[in-house]
């Protein structure tokens, strides 16, 4: 983790996120202390097709932290793409 923060650069994405055409499903912990939530709200509000799913009782890693609501959130958003 170190070396891939070490290695970032600027990609000036944040300027071209409107371009994203598929749908994206944004989802955090509500207790992320490395990404803050807020950040993951304001990502899925400027992202044109996204989803944003907040898991309660999580932090960064809500895959593991609440692997059920992870994947109810994964399955739920699946469905809906056409």
């Amino acid at each position: 983790m170190w070396e891939l923060t070490l290695a970032s650069r600027a990609s000036g994405l944040a300027a071209r996120l409107d371009a994203f055409t598929l749908p994206v499903l944004v989802i955090t912990g509500d207790d992320d202390h490395i990404v803050p939530t807020a950040d993951s709200i304001r990502l899925a509000s400027e992202l044109p097709n996204a989803e944003l799913v907040v898991i309660p009782n999580a932090g960064h890693v809500p895959h593991e932290e609440r692997p059920g609501a992870f994947m109810d959130a994964v399955n739920s958003f699946l469905r809906t793409i056409k």
